[in-house]
């Protein structure tokens, strides 16, 4: 079903599921902003579990039926910061000495969070109970499971959180009908299977994989697969000539990986692994060659480097990018200097540790590394549906004032109508052989 918009599949699972109202959780605000948009009347409460970034404006009009919950610190705490004053209606409750980034395992970290919801959900508009037994399925290209007894509560996927929701279903299914969401439309998962699609991307990924130099059934090893978006365009790019591990940190990535992989056939070509970039669980010189693609801006860089190496054969090549929060955006609108040194700045969701500037050059040699390529990489985004433009905008607007965020919006439309409209991202690519 190619054509159908998020929220056309959305609303056909409730469709399916004789959903006529329900409460929804989210921690990636674009995933229902338009079905907020345009059926309202489905909604019910709302709860914004520390979103990475979000367009307030949807929500402001039903904003007192919102909770949002904020971490005290990190760059989900900044990004509350930044959003709650646009949303002054929205109830508050801060998860004091709590502080978080994206990939962050929140259920986990803070189980308390399922009262919080409960209580709040409670307190809105009222939704009808149902009662039902365990089911689980697939509608429109979104997978649903559903449990528990009470008012419909919705929940769409977190970031990159390795156990989503399912350390507090226990909790939530005693008061609620908890629909749990996922699938490649959804939340980060869109993302990274959108980015993958783009021509540049693939591209930039292509040049990394030649530059291994791979002869025919060398082993090569995947750190940080997520979706398994780049896996299965590395399969494809070495015809499967190469045994591919890929390793995730994520068990929900993780499953959709596997998924994907398989429902194109290409479960004999690639191992899943769970695993750590800071702990890989392989012997000394089990590989040929290895790649990571945007993942060591979100862990101990220098200490997933040392385990690359150790993992990779003496003579083999390792291939490692990451975004560039050093390199501005550029966004194709006749825009003002004034909004353009606003928005230009990229998101800069890092780990103390991690890396997401040119300091990986220095980083990978002084690590040992012989270098053979360094160079940063500008991939481009043409069309404005989907998270890939979506996210990065909505940090954007985040930054504007309302007559700011007016005129981006004239400008926008404007490079719409002319054709014209695209927005760039920045990235550091190092391929390097290992020498022991």
């Amino acid at each position: 079903m190619p054509d159908l918009t998020l929220t056309d599949r959305l609303l056909a699972v409730f469709e399916a599921l004789d959903i006529s109202r329900a409460h929804i959780a989210t921690q990636t605000p674009s995933d229902i902003s338009k079905l907020v948009e345009a059926s309202p009347e489905r909604i019910a409460g709302i709860v914004l579990l520390a979103p990475p970034r979000m367009d307030p404006t949807p929500f402001v009009r039903h904003a007192s039926d919102v909770l949002y919950i904020a971490p005290a610190g990190g760059t989900l705490g900044r990004t509350a910061k930044t959003i709650l004053p646009q949303m002054p209606n929205a109830q508050l409750v801060t998860l004091d000495g709590y502080d978080a980034e994206s990939w962050d395992d929140i259920a986990v970290d803070r189980s308390d969070v399922a009262d919080v919801m409960s209580g709040h959900l409670s307190s809105v508009a009222s939704v009808e109970s149902i009662n039902g037994k365990e089911i689980s399925g697939e509608v429109a290209g979104i997978r649903y499971h559903a449990c528990g007894h009470g008012p419909t509560l919705v929940l769409t996927p977190l970031s990159f959180a390795p156990s989503q929701w399912l350390p507090l279903l226990p909790v939530l299914s005693q008061h609620f009908r908890v629909v749990t969401l996922s699938g490649p439309h959804l939340g980060m998962l869109a993302l990274l299977e959108q980015r993958a699609a783009l021509t540049g991307w693939r591209n930039m990924c292509a040049g990394a994989f030649s530059a291994l130099n791979l002869q025919s059934k060398q082993r090569v090893l995947e750190v940080g697969c997520g979706s398994g978006a780049i896996a299965r365009q590395f399969v494809q790019h070495t015809t499967g000539r190469n045994p591919l591990t890929a390793i995730d940190l994520s068990p929900y990535l993780l499953g959709e990986a596997r998924h994907a992989a398989q429902s194109l056939g290409l479960e004999d070509r690639v191992d899943f692994v769970l695993a750590s970039a800071e702990e890989l669980p392989f012997d000394s010189d089990a590989f040929d060659a290895a790649y990571s693609v945007t993942v060591f801006e979100e862990c101990n860089a220098e200490r997933a480097i040392s385990e690359l190496m150790r993992v990779v054969r003496p003579g083999g090549n390792v291939a490692i990018i990451v975004r560039a929060i050093d390199l501005t955006q550029w966004w194709n609108l006749p825009i003002s200097p004034e909004i353009r040194a606003k928005i230009e700045i990229p998101a800069g969701s890092v780990a103390p540790n991690g890396v997401a500037t040119a300091a990986l050059y220095d980083l990978a040699t002084a690590a040992g590394l012989k270098p053979s390529h360094m160079y940063p990489y500008i991939v481009a985004s043409e069309t404005t549906s989907g998270p890939v433009f979506e996210f990065p905008e909505a940090h954007a607007l985040a930054q504007l004032t309302s007559e700011e965020q007016t005129a981006y919006q004239a400008a926008k439309e404007e490079a719409v109508k002319s054709g014209t409209i695209f927005l760039t991202r920045g990235h550091h690519c190092f391929i390097g052989q290992v020498l022991k």
